[in-house]
């Protein structure tokens, strides 16, 4: 019976070579982008998982409301805290700070040998610790003492990958290093690299004693977003009953808490999926986007499932009188279930092997798109169950309902031939479904418009100063001879129009803040700041509004403010009036000398900061350059030519400041790629199952198109014929499909404090636009069939 079953299948099959294909092809697509979307989402809800204290390691992160009302939050903490916390907090397991800062940092390997090596690395990966953090952190330990390798000053632990890398064919323990041509450094221990989903990408660390004497210096005003207190509780204690006694700890030691900083305890099962405070791997994803991969995904094999109905119960009237023989036979209902249940199954079973043969070759492109390892686990038993149980599910999904069509006929209807579209299957279900069809399709139609709308307003929008024709090459040595000499001799060069000397661009991804003073006001406020030369005004184009720009100097002596600091420090008076004004910091009296106008220093996700500009030559880590577009390539190659002069250990690397601002957005940009494709392949599939139902609703009318034809129909009204019932389903589901896609795109938009208006326009082009292709997919078929020779 088996063997009947198989080749009455693959008759049937090879007998529609059409409608097959289009199954095969529209759920192997489905599934190929699915697995992908799954694969993803698994990966991305994994990160830190594999670490042994998962459910016990909290970190300290801060909120502070500004006056206006507007929140600000960081995981940065006050240098000064770690060690408070130890006092006050006895019975925490453990506690560790972390310093990680950006840049290059340069190595010297073997530096008394005749020929020293030379290695420049980013420095993410490298973090100032304290042997607490292998306590509380898993890392695979090669070589050295976890519990005194970080001890000393002047202490270094590599990951296995570095220790190759700098002392190949050979031990690193015990080998000397020099970091930056000043620090010597020991290595004291050999760790496994870390893992790729992890928020702690790091491959040195060093110890935290080697800076210690910056932390003395530091106080509690000063934070930086890179500065992170994490904390190992005991087993079954609970953060919760720290929350009073944390707030008591910051009114003990941050006097006049002019932010209202509000410190808590955030999971580590939290790093990763919130968007508020950022980690050290810069890849937080919210588990909102994570839900709309695996729905994406799910919703993708509806669509080429839904195919799969409708067209197997539209086909079906083409074996109606095989049932009805196989009926008079007699074969009962639940053999002929089994039978077309093993046709659909033997579709879907081809349909996954191509999907996942494609995934393979897809994610060749992913990977390296999305910057993950992805790979399907082809031997791994979960995963061998998942698709088994997939199979079986999308078999009883899909092909369940068109078998208890085609089982039902009646032997005498049959039998005559009388089956016709309408008695083959409800043809209300199949409205249904090709209206739900086009109801995601139209989903993702508008939220791919919303998120390009979305990312071309931030592209083009004012960020209040000038990014045009700059570019950004960074400093490797604090040597401040140097740097005034880089300056200097690049200003001087034919095609650099202007240069300054900066710490970072206006508008920067790790902010530094202080507390401040102003004259005799006893309330002490807080203020991201800005270092940057006396051209950092002018190259950026800011806007004076009052006052003058910075005269040269190497220490902090004047301020530039911007206008929502007058705003933050209630000054009441002009612009003018403020200038003058003396503000203590870092234990100086300083006067503002000029006010600029409001810019962006962060993402457009966030409001408006207060703003204090200063000149402070130790603070330099970049140079900013003005140059001339037209002659670009000959005057990089001078710029590089005056570098290596200077600097002839290091490798030469520039940045165009726009494109280090669209990393900003680099998340939302991927999220728009994907959207985008999950749209075409929503459509695409959409699409395979309306030309198949044309087709065969085509076939079904020959003789009435005909018959129409000498009645001296035209093409349009036969065109019209086949096309009107398809577009009264698209217009319904864009009904249903609009008021759900504003609730999730205006969800999605709340992340930015500068947005989109989501208009009329924005649905109308989605609809006009899904109208458009199924307009062009069914009127081909019907095209065709209108031109007919009706003789023919």
């Amino acid at each position: 019976m088996l063997k009947n079953y198989f080749k009455t299948a693959v008759r049937s099959l090879l007998r529609n070579k059409g409608y097959t294909l289009i199954n095969v092809f529209g759920l192997g697509l489905g599934l190929c982008c699915a697995v992908i979307l799954f694969l993803l989402a698994h990966y991305v809800s994994s990160y830190d998982s594999f670490q042994e204290n998962y459910d016990r390691v909290y970190r300290l992160v801060n909120t502070s409301i500004g006056q206006g009302g507007e929140k600000d939050h960081t995981p940065g903490v006050p240098l000064p805290l770690p060690e408070a916390l130890r006092t006050d907090f006895p019975e925490l397991e453990r506690i560790v700070l972390t310093r990680n800062h950006h840049g290059e940092r340069h190595f010297t390997i073997e530096p008394d040998s005749e020929k020293p090596k030379f290695y420049e690395l980013k420095s993410d990966r490298l973090v100032y610790t304290q042997p607490e953090y292998f306590d509380i952190f898993t890392v695979i330990w090669l070589e050295g003492n976890r519990n005194k390798a970080l001890e000393q000053p002047n202490s270094i632990v590599v990951s296995k990958s570095i220790a190759d890398k700098f002392f190949p064919s050979q031990s690193a323990l015990g080998e000397t290093i020099i970091l930056n041509k000043e620090t010597q450094l020991l290595i004291t221990g050999v760790v496994e690299d870390a893992p790729a989903n992890t928020d702690f990408p790091f491959n040195m660390f060093v110890s935290l004693a080697t800076v210690q004497d910056e932390i003395k210096e530091s106080g509690w005003g000063s934070v930086s977003s890179d500065d992170h207190c994490y904390i190992l509780l005991a087993e079954n204690d609970s953060p919760s009953r720290y929350t009073n006694r944390i707030e008591r700890f910051v009114e003990k030691h941050i006097e006049d808490n002019d932010q209202n900083s509000v410190y808590q305890l955030q999971p580590m099962r939290d790093f990763h999926f919130n968007e508020h405070w950022s980690n050290y791997s810069f890849k937080s994803v919210s588990k909102n986007q994570i839900l709309i991969m695996r729905l994406i995904g799910l919703f993708l094999i509806l669509t080429a499932c839904i195919n799969f109905v409708n067209l197997s119960t539209a086909v079906a009237i083409r074996r109606s009188r095989e049932v009805g023989v196989r009926k008079v036979l007699g074969s009962s209902r639940g053999q002929l279930i089994a039978q077309f249940l093993a046709e659909s199954f033997g579709i879907i079973f081809l349909s996954a092997l191509i999907g996942l043969g494609l995934a393979e070759l897809l994610l060749l492109y992913v990977n390296p798109f999305m910057d993950v390892n992805l790979d399907i686990p082809w031997f791994e038993p979960s995963f061998i169950l998942g698709v088994v149980f997939g199979l079986f599910s999308i078999t009883v999904l899909s092909g369940f309902y068109p078998a208890l069509i085609l089982s039902g006929f009646k032997p005498a209807l049959a039998l005559k031939n009388l089956i016709t579209t309408k008695n083959s299957g409800k043809l209300n279900l199949r409205k249904g479904l090709v209206v739900f069809q086009f109801f995601i399709s139209q989903v993702f139609i508008i939220g791919t418009i919303v998120t390009l709308s979305q990312l071309n307003y931030i592209k083009n929008a004012d960020l209040g100063y000038n990014t045009e024709a700059l570019i950004n090459i960074r400093i490797p040595e604090d040597d401040q001879s140097k740097k005034q000499t880089i300056k200097q001799q690049l200003s001087q060069l034919s095609g650099v129009n202007e240069v300054s000397l900066v710490f970072s661009n206006p508008s920067s991804g790790s902010v530094s803040v202080s507390d401040f003073r102003v004259e005799d006001d006893p309330e002490e406020y807080y203020s991201a700041m800005k270092f940057g030369d006396e051209n950092y005004l002018t190259i950026y184009q800011l806007k004076l509004l009052a006052g003058r720009n910075l005269r040269p100097s190497d220490t902090l002596r004047e301020v530039i403010v911007n206008e929502k600091f007058l705003e933050y420090i209630n000054h009441k008076g002009s612009y003018e009036e403020a200038i003058g004004k003396q503000l203590k910091v870092w234990g100086k009296h300083i006067p503002i000398v000029g006010v600029v106008k409001d810019f962006h220093a962060v993402s457009l996700r966030n409001e408006l900061m207060t703003i204090m500009i200063f000149s402070h030559m130790n603070a330099y880590r970049t140079i900013t350059l003005k140059v001339d577009m037209a002659n670009f390539n000959t005057t990089r190659s001078t710029i590089e030519k005056t570098w290596k002069a200077i600097y002839p250990e290091f490798d030469y690397e520039h940045e165009f400041v726009d494109e280090q601002l669209a990393q900003f957005y680099e998340g939302e940009r991927k999220m728009t790629i994907f959207f985008s494709a999950a749209s075409a392949i929503a459509i695409f599939i959409g699409c395979l199952g309306l030309f198949g139902l044309a087709s065969f609703m085509v076939s079904q009318k020959v003789k009435e198109i005909g018959v129409r034809k000498v009645l001296g129909a035209s093409s349009i009204s036969i065109i019209g014929l086949f096309t009107t019932s398809y577009i009264k389903l698209i217009v319904l589901a864009f009904v249903l499909a609009a008021p759900v896609a504003w609730i999730i795109m205006s969800e999605w938009l709340q992340n930015f404090q500068y947005k989109i208006s989501l208009g009329p326009v924005v649905f109308i082009t989605a609809l006009v636009a899904t109208l458009l292709i199924a307009v062009l997919t069914v009127g081909y078929k019907s095209l065709r069939a209108a031109l007919a020779n009706p003789v023919d």
